[in-house]
This record gives structure tokens, C-alpha cells and sequence, in this order.
């Protein structure tokens, strides 16, 4: 391959070497998350949560590193004596700073004998315990659960614990700071913070998210619901699963927490249907849960229940709904599916659905490169044309380029700390709604040829995370080849598309993109024996619709 060849491009993660952070980093990371949540929802803590935030303020460093340390580990109870810090110095002095304040407890007075177990090992127990030097072939779960029958007194043992208090508070301080329950300080501490830039978008009050702390109290109950379903998953617990449907709370007044309810309830109303293959009845219980959920696929579910228990014409009704206002491109393609069936099942007889039929091209080929898409951009570039690898990253690149200002515009609860590559709402329909005007004024533009900053924008950006844009990717000449080739009219049918379903449509793009002057063509490469798949059959078909130019390329190897 001749040197041209380095525009035949992969999608690659920037591979920058990351900067010496701080010994103490994850305490300025702490800082930032305790100090946005009390600036932005001072008025929603309780007396509770203030004092120990206060408590932990007033701390020493070295106090504060060691708390923090020990809020990222798995207690609350440690050995004291195991825990070594490089950076926290002197450490006997941190431990008993945190003892005084009441941040932590040194020998504290009861400890579950599981728990204390947990902190030594087999052979540790064993020369601590009597009643266990007889038992030394066992196993240490079997030797844990003799000390739990025998109940020593363990207060000469606890020299070493620790216990560290007040972690219910972390999970209120994380949901405030992430707008979730499933992030915390593991996830929080991360290389990427302090080495990746962020956008500068408003953090306050004015845009927050929660505004009752009833919200709050309710955002932790689901989720103390949710985490006890994939508890009950993970052990397989069907029944288990199948009683939560009783403790499942009313309809919520305010939409964040009532979406999450509902996809706890389509969870629930899943394992409850798998049970209707063998007790009819919980076909029904299944179906009057997904009544209650307006997310996909709590519709597909109840035409499939409504099939199999004989009710064809409520099935066929609610199908029809789904085919004509869709919830997301899925639920579009398995209404067609649906209601195709459903129609004939009622003796109104439906041609037979049309496999797709895209334009093609048949390659044999040698086996040149790592994988097929690199021969056959390899192949273009030989018939004269500018071939690139990039599958999804153009088209996305190119969207989070024209609407970077929206995307980072200030939402009620769209940004809630300063490290989001984009805003809570991103990857929801709920995106496009509270910001259509704006949204639909600079597709206006993009369709009149009103707006080219494409280059501007690239350029003043270079470098800011953006979910939609990967910098190691996107180039000056890719941008300005592509925005010149593709009609403004097809740009702004794509980003359409990509708004009405922005979690799924953000991916099935064609693998290459080729250029000849003034001239363009999307190509989608399947190997011997690959196939469409649903996703890029979408896609496909939209190009299809709106004159697009793009094909799949077949290949076979010779």
C-alpha cells in the first residue's frame, strides 16, 4: 500500500501519556463532589448530612485522606494495622483524629463475627481461636461458621478494628453530584479527571436537578429496589422476584423518578412472564405491570401476552400504536413485525414482508490486512477514490460539531458536576424536546447552507470531551470532505434520525465513506458469511429513502 494509505483510519482512542497526578488527588476529587453538592442543594440536606459534611471539612488532610481511602474500600470495619498509605503521614495520628471526632471508632464495642472473620485469614483465625486449632483442614468458610456457633468475646480481639461511620450519607452526596445511584467514589476517581478537559457549562442551583428532597428520598428507595432485583437475578431467585411485584411503589408526579420506576417495573414484568410458561396466571400479572410502564418494550410485551392468551384484536390495537407513534426505532421495526402477523391471524391476508434490497458490490479479494474494511478501502483507494474507516464516528463527530453549543446549553438537570461529556438527558428523546426550537433552528440553518462552522468549531473545541466527537479520529480534511460532499439536505436527515433515538441511532453507520471530487459514497463491508445487522439495516434503508449514496460491499477471499 502506497503512503496515502494513512487516511485509511480506524477509530483509535488518543493514547496520551497521563500526567504525574498528586499523591492526593482523589481528596481534591472528594472535595469537588461534597463542595458542588452543598453549593447547589445546601436547602435539600438534612442537619444530618451538614454536620457531617462540617465534621469532614474541618478535618486535617491527612484525616481527610485516610477517611476518604477508607470510604473507597469495602467496610465499614478494617485493621488498622493493614492499612498503609505512603502519602498519609503520620497515619496513627490521622486514625485517631478520626476516632475523636467520631468519623471512625478504634476497637469499636460490637462487630459482626462474619465481618470479623472477613479481616484475617484461615491460619490468623486458627491461632486466635482454641475451639479452631482441632479444625485446621477445614475450610475457612466452615471455620467462620464455628466462631458464629461458639460467639467468643471478641473485645480482646479488637485492638486493630476499625470502623469507619456515617457512609449512608456518600450515597445521598453521590446521587446529588452523578444524578445516579450506580456511581460512586470508584468510578469518581478516575484518571481521565484531571487529565481529560471538560466544557465549561453553569453548575448552580438554578439547574439542578432535584428540587424536593421527597424526590430524593424516593430516587433512594428504586434504587434500593433495583439493586434487591439484580440481587435476586444473579442468584436466580424467580419467586423471589416475582413477590417484589407487590412492594412496587405508586405512580410518581415527577418524571425522572416515575422512569425509573417503570423500568424496575418492565424488569419485574419480564421474570413474571417467563413464569407464564408454565402457570398461565402469571401471563396475566405480567400484563397488568407492563400496563403501568410507558417504556419499550412494555407494549411489545403486552401484544405477545395478548396473542398467547387468545385476545388477537386487543393485540392487533395495541401493535397498530406502536407502528404508528414508535418509541424508539426497535419498537418501530418490531411493530411492523407484529402487526404483520397479527393481520393475517385475523384472516386480513398481508403480502409478504420484502427483504431489504440495497445497492451492492460482489469483491474477491487476497487477504491482505488485519481486518476486511482495511482491503477493501485498500481496493477503493486503487479505483481513485479517498476511502476512510471510521463507521460511526463520522456522522457522530459531525452531529456533536453543528449542535456542540446546544448539546452544552444550559437544562433544568442537564449538568450536574463539572466532568460530563455531555448532559444527563443526552441519550433520551427528552434531549430533542426541551431543546427543539433550538434544535430545529440550526437544522434550518445547516439545510439553507446558514450555519458552516464546522471548522470553528473543531478547531475552539479541539480537545473537549464531547460524547458525540472523538478527537483522535476527526481531522480538518475529513470534516471538510465530508461537509463537502454530502448535501446539506442529507446532514440534516441524519441528525433528525439520530435525535428521535439518539441511544441507538448513534451506532449501524457503514463502515467507510469515500470520496472522489464532488462526490460521495457510504459503503457497509461484510465478510464471507456476515450479515446486516438490525441496527445498519435502519440506517441503510433511511439512505435509501432519502437518496443517500451507500451500498454493501460483499467480499469473498480468492
Amino acid at each position: 500500500m502506497n503512503s496515502n494509505n494513512k487516511a485509511i483510519t480506524k477509530p483509535l482512542k488518543l493514547s496520551n501519556d497521563a500526567p504525574e497526578l498528586p499523591a492526593t488527588y482523589y481528596r481534591d476529587n472528594f472535595h469537588c463532589l461534597v463542595n458542588t453538592v452543598v453549593e447547589q442543594y445546601a436547602d435539600l440536606l438534612t442537619p444530618q448530612e451538614h454536620l457531617w459534611y462540617r465534621t469532614y471539612i474541618a478535618l486535617s488532610k491527612p484525616a481527610q485522606c485516610l477517611y476518604i481511602r477508607l470510604l473507597s474500600r469495602k467496610g465499614p470495619f478494617f485493621r488498622s494495622d493493614k492499612l498503609q498509605y505512603p502519602e498519609i503521614v503520620p497515619l496513627p495520628d490521622a486514625l485517631a483524629e478520626l476516632n475523636s471526632t467520631g468519623m471512625a471508632t478504634l476497637q469499636p464495642d460490637t462487630i459482626p463475627y462474619r465481618e470479623f472473620c472477613a479481616l484475617y485469614t484461615k491460619p490468623e483465625l486458627i491461632s486466635r481461636f482454641d475451639f479452631l486449632s482441632s479444625n485446621k483442614q477445614a475450610k475457612k468458610p466452615d471455620l467462620v461458621e464455628q466462631v458464629i456457633n461458639h460467639q467468643p468475646d471478641l473485645s480482646q480481639h479488637n485492638r486493630q478494628i476499625l470502623e469507619v461511620h456515617h457512609t449512608q450519607h456518600l450515597e445521598v452526596f453521590f446521587l446529588l453530584f452523578f444524578g445516579n445511584t450506580h456511581q460512586d467514589l470508584s468510578q469518581f476517581v478516575l484518571a481521565d479527571i484531571g487529565i481529560q478537559r471538560f466544557e465549561n457549562y453553569p453548575i448552580d442551583s438554578a439547574y439542578r436537578l432535584f428540587n424536593r428532597r421527597q424526590d430524593i428520598e424516593d430516587w433512594l428507595v428504586l434504587s434500593a429496589m433495583t439493586e434487591q432485583y439484580w440481587q435476586h437475578k444473579e442468584s436466580k431467585e424467580i419467586q423471589a422476584i416475582a413477590d417484589m411485584q407487590f412492594a412496587i411503589p405508586g405512580t410518581y408526579s415527577w418524571p425522572p423518578t416515575e422512569k425509573k420506576r417503570q423500568r424496575l417495573i418492565n424488569h419485574i414484568a419480564r421474570d413474571i412472564e417467563r413464569l407464564g410458561n408454565h402457570a398461565p396466571e402469571r401471563l396475566e400479572q405480567a400484563r397488568v405491570l407492563y400496563r403501568q410502564s410507558e417504556r419499550a418494550p412494555s407494549r411489545e410485551r403486552q401484544v405477545r401476552i395478548l396473542d398467547k392468551q387468545g385476545d388477537t384484536a386487543q393485540a392487533l390495537a395495541i401493535a397498530k400504536q406502536m407502528l404508528h407513534s414508535p418509541l424508539s426505532e426497535e419498537e418501530a421495526d418490531v411493530a411492523e413485525v407484529l402487526t404483520h402477523r397479527l393481520l393475517n391471524k385475523i384472516g386480513d391476508k398481508q403480502p409478504p414482508r420484502k427483504k431489504p434490497n440495497f445497492d451492492n458490490e460482489q469483491l474477491q479479494l487476497n487477504q491482505q490486512q488485519s481486518c476486511v474494511e482495511l482491503d477493501v478501502a485498500a481496493y477503493y483507494q486503487q479505483q481513485g477514490w479517498q476511502p476512510y474507516y471510521l463507521e460511526n464516528t463520522l456522522l457522530c463527530g459531525l452531529f456533536g460539531l453543528a449542535m456542540w453549543d446546544i448539546i452544552f446549553s444550559a437544562e433544568h438537570g442537564a449538568f450536574l458536576n463539572p466532568f460530563q461529556r455531555s448532559p444527563k438527558d443526552m441519550f433520551t428523546r427528552d434531549f430533542y424536546l426541551s431543546r427543539q426550537q433550538k434544535i430545529d433552528r440550526r437544522l434550518a440553518e445547516l439545510n439553507a447552507k446558514q450555519w458552516n462552522d464546522w471548522l470553528e468549531v473543531f478547531r475552539a473545541k479541539q480537545g473537549i470531551s464531547n460524547d458525540w466527537v472523538h478527537w483522535g479520529v476527526l481531522t480538518e480534511e475529513i470534516i471538510t470532505q465530508a461537509v463537502s460532499a454530502i448535501p446539506p439536505k442529507a446532514l440534516t436527515a441524519i441528525f433528525r434520525r439520530i435525535l428521535f433515538d439518539p441511544r441507538n441511532n448513534r451506532s449501524g453507520f457503514p463502515d467507510l465513506i469515500l470520496f472522489k471530487p464532488g462526490r460521495y459514497c457510504f459503503a457497509e463491508v461484510k465478510g464471507p458469511g456476515d450479515t446486516l445487522q438490525s441496527n445498519q439495516i435502519r440506517w441503510l434503508k433511511m439512505f435509501q429513502q432519502q437518496q443517500i449514496t451507500a451500498k454493501v460491499v460483499y467480499v469473498q477471499w480468492i
